[in-house]
């Protein structure tokens, strides 16, 4: 089974507008609610391309309603820590001229260190059906920085792959616990390396820098850009799809969900950013955090190109 770990969810409001003006009055043409949260997207994608997938982390009191429904309505299994609080909302401004989204995200409710305790006591219950699990996105306030790296290494002591999907300090400390894969833009990347990186060149040395600290792939999204794979022995690359962009929203998420369905059916490195560039792009035609739909993905892997360095 493949387990995602969210631990600050949360509301994404997404505001549709022609094109954003800075200051001045924007017309909007849509806005969706959607419950949300990183591992829950990876969750969403998985179970949209007919895997088994369970999400664990932190539920809000005064909206654990509302999330625990919409998982269910999509029939994904969850079991999460409750806390006091709510939701936190993310508002996501859309510019549908530009195809750029502006984020303005909520840092989340404080938790408390005794449920922090009772997360990682409610793991043990899962180490012997999980084969991957994804430590995915950001984490509340009163949630230590280390608590990736620490659940990579019990991870790792259980024989299962992790892959990290976060950034600045959580990134920096979850690589020191030598997780499978790990998946930053390249704006994280930069941030982690500590040094812009311009060129291909660049992000493969950078990315095999990280390699010999005891990561085994580096997935490196680089939005329009297309996106990187990167192991010890071989770099590649693969150019973006031509799409129709109706948001953007989740498309990082998506991507990881289809290296987490590559991995799980014993795929190559090639497919792994084959299905992880599908992935994304199925999310790129939806709006909103609307997400990846198994009949997108399946056309779209058709369409995806590889290239070796």
């Amino acid at each position: 089974m493949i387990i995602t770990l969210t631990l600050n969810p949360c509301i994404d409001r997404t505001i549709t507008v022609e094109k954003f003006l800075y200051g001045g009055t924007n017309k909007v043409t849509g806005v969706r609610n959607d419950v949300s949260g990183k591992g829950i997207n990876v969750s969403t994608v998985l179970k949209n391309l007919g895997m088994k997938t369970m999400c664990l982390g932190f539920n809000y009191s005064d909206d654990a309603q509302a999330l625990e429904n919409s998982l269910e309505n999509q029939g994904i299994a969850y079991d999460f820590v409750g806390v006091e609080g709510k939701l936190r909302i993310n508002v996501k401004i859309f510019d549908s001229s530009q195809k750029v989204m502006s984020e303005f995200n909520e840092s989340g409710h404080w938790v408390p260190e005794e449920s922090v305790e009772e997360l990682l006591e409610k793991l043990n219950q899962y180490w012997d059906e999980t084969e991957i699990m994804v430590l995915d996105g950001s984490v509340p306030q009163g949630v230590p920085k280390d608590i990736y790296r620490r659940i990579i290494e019990k991870a790792n002591e259980k024989g299962i792959k992790t892959i990290l999907d976060a950034a600045n300090e959580l990134l920096a400390e979850g690589i020191k616990g030598k997780p499978y894969l790990i998946k930053p833009n390249i704006d994280e990347f930069s941030a982690a390396l500590g040094r812009k990186m311009e060129n291909p060149e660049e992000i493969i040395e950078a990315a095999r820098e990280i390699i010999r600290k005891g990561v085994s792939y580096v997935c490196v999204s680089m939005g329009e850009n297309g996106a990187w794979m990167v192991s010890k022995d071989k770099a590649l690359f693969a150019p973006p799809l031509k799409l129709d962009i109706k948001g953007i929203q989740g498309a990082g998420d998506s991507l990881v969900a289809g290296i987490c369905m590559a991995i799980r059916q014993g795929k190559s490195m090639e497919d792994m950013l084959r299905y992880a560039v599908a992935a994304a792009g199925g999310s790129l035609l939806r709006e909103g955090t609307q997400l990846c739909v198994k009949e997108d993905f399946e056309r779209l892997l058709e369409q995806v190109m590889i290239k070796e360095r």
